[in-house]
């Protein structure tokens, strides 16, 4: 009986313990991008496994069983393919401007977000009154409105980039993004630049800091005062989102030296990259004899979840068909309808494909990719050479910087032609030194002191045990931009010295006067 007793007082002991320490916590996922929910589906499952409570505002159904979970879904999901459809991506060259592209990224984010914070469900979600939430995350993409959650669980915030770094991220969190050795989010620069590039560095992250400061700021916090009007009847004035965005705790950056070289950071962002990867499952039988039987090797073709394959050109199908029938290696395509026609022998079509799997056999030579950073850093991880036809945004600066790893290629799809593209393929396979550099990165980017998904939860949980951490926010954050500068002291230092030289000026004048009337007294 004893011992039964002692078993049954560990036992309610352990789950005392385990749930004093766990959380209940809100993400906020609102943009409709399904490779970012499919990178913030790795984080709540992390979570739910380790006792947490998850609740996410989000655009896509979770679909696979799972404890600890409640979603508000927004739905219906802001109709993204048709306000930017893909086939003017493919056709169009305006996504190539840097300019643009900027307002591109405005335009989508206050969208975005006021499409979601109107929607029913999330309206009635803002208007409950019986939540408690210990830590907020959100995802660091253009959701600022987002922030005011913030404030009104009183939790403190971790934010999630998926998109890697950028300026704006450095100044929330203390710091000036110096430009003369730091490329623009937009740009392919690498940190040693020409003249001419950091001259357009810098007048592309001038534009962008005005335009956000006195246009994209305002908006969303014109956005947040409208949607959370109701909270401040009762709780008295709101704060604004740029406060909200200084008040971030943690910022958890997709990113990696391996691909982007190292920039001044600081207490509280940290990099994260290839978080997303897990130990490759075993395939289905058919996708697993179709690489195990390739002489040859296999070749994997990829546009990712957003631009998908099966919205190309007709013209561009028919090249990539060319040219893989001539291909002595397997192809696996992921084609996500059933029309494609004269498919050759060696190609496998697949509407989906379990990329991290297939990246992760050895049979996998070589990987045609867009260039988006979740695919990148997967091929990475698994030291496959990437052919990469990039499109917008990020694809073209992860593009040239995979080029100048060594370890990719570039081909602008205006340049696809069946000459071209069978050329770099060939290329790339008989060039030994593409996949010798590949694993070189693998073993740099897996030599990791933490696995990322591990210090990703430590510094969630970090935050919610020290009560939004504030003593690692630098104070910088509260300075104005002359301040940080130390323009103020560098004023009061010409000041004095004007006042100086006046003063001196002044005695002089006085010595010449009264040296002129002592002359004129001796006269």
């Amino acid at each position: 009986m004893r011992s039964k007793a002692l078993v049954a007082f560990l036992l309610l002991a352990s789950h005392c313990l385990n749930a004093a320490s766990c959380y209940r916590i809100l993400f906020l996922i609102p943009f409709p991008g399904s490779s970012h929910w499919l990178m913030f589906k790795h984080f709540i499952t992390e979570l739910t496994v380790r006792g947490h409570e998850v609740t996410a505002v989000t655009s896509y159904k979770f679909v696979d069983p799972i404890d600890n979970y409640t979603e508000v879904l927004i739905d219906p999901s802001y109709p993204i393919l048709e306000k930017f459809p893909i086939s003017a991506i493919y056709s169009s060259q305006d996504y190539q401007n840097d300019f643009k592209n900027l307002v591109l990224y405005w335009r989508l984010g206050l969208e975005t977000s006021r499409y979601a914070l109107e929607n029913y469900n999330v309206q009635q979600f803002i208007n409950r009154e019986d939540l408690h939430y210990d830590l907020i995350v959100a995802e660091q993409f253009f959701q600022e409105s987002w922030l005011m959650f913030a404030h009104k669980f009183n939790a403190p915030i971790v934010t999630i980039s998926t998109i890697g770094y950028s300026d704006y991220m450095d100044r929330a969190m203390g710091l000036l993004t110096p430009w003369s050795f730091v490329p623009h989010m937009l740009l392919d620069y690498e940190d040693q630049m020409s003249i001419y590039q950091r001259t357009y560095n810098t007048l592309l992250s001038t534009i962008d800091y005005i335009g956000r400061e006195f246009y994209y700021l305002p908006e969303q916090n014109k956005l947040a005062n409208q949607i959370f009007s109701s909270l401040a009847k009762h709780r008295g004035p709101l704060p604004n989102v740029q406060s909200l965005e200084k008040s971030i705790s943690a910022m958890l950056v997709n990113s990696h030296p391996t691909l982007a070289k190292p920039r001044p950071s600081i207490v509280g962002v940290v990099n994260i990259a290839g978080a997303h990867i897990k130990p490759p499952k075993s395939l289905p039988q058919d996708l697993l004899r179709f690489i195990d039987e390739a002489e040859h090797g296999v070749i994997y073709f990829s546009l990712g979840a957003y631009l998908q394959s099966s919205l190309l050109p007709t013209e561009k199908r028919s090249i990539l068909l060319k040219v893989f029938a001539k291909l002595p290696q397997r192809v696996i395509w992921k084609f996500e309808t059933d029309d494609l026609i004269d498919v050759p022998d060696n190609v496998l079509i697949r509407k989906w494909a379990p990329q991290n799997d297939i990246l992760a056999h050895e049979k996998v030579i070589l990987f045609i990719s867009h260039g988006g950073l979740f695919g990148t850093y997967e091929s990475m991880h698994h030291g496959v050479p990437t052919l990469v036809i990039p499109f917008f945004a990020d694809q073209p600066r992860n593009a040239a910087r995979g080029v100048r790893s060594g370890f990719a290629r570039k081909l602008l799809f205006k340049d696809v032609t069946e000459e071209k593209l069978f050329e770099n393929i060939r290329e790339m396979v008989a060039n030994k030194n593409y996949l010798k550099r590949a694993k070189e990165i693998s073993v740099i980017f897996r030599d990791r002191q933490v696995d990322p998904m591990n210090e990703s939860v430590y510094w969630m949980e970090y935050v919610i045990r020290n009560k939004g951490a504030k003593h690692i926010k630098c104070n910088a954050v509260n300075l104005s931009l002359a301040q940080y500068l130390l323009l103020d002291i560098f004023g009061i230092i010409v000041l004095i010295g004007v006042l100086i030289l006046v003063i001196l000026k002044l005695c002089c004048i006085c010595d010449k006067v009264n040296n002129s009337r002592s002359k004129e007294k001796i006269k």
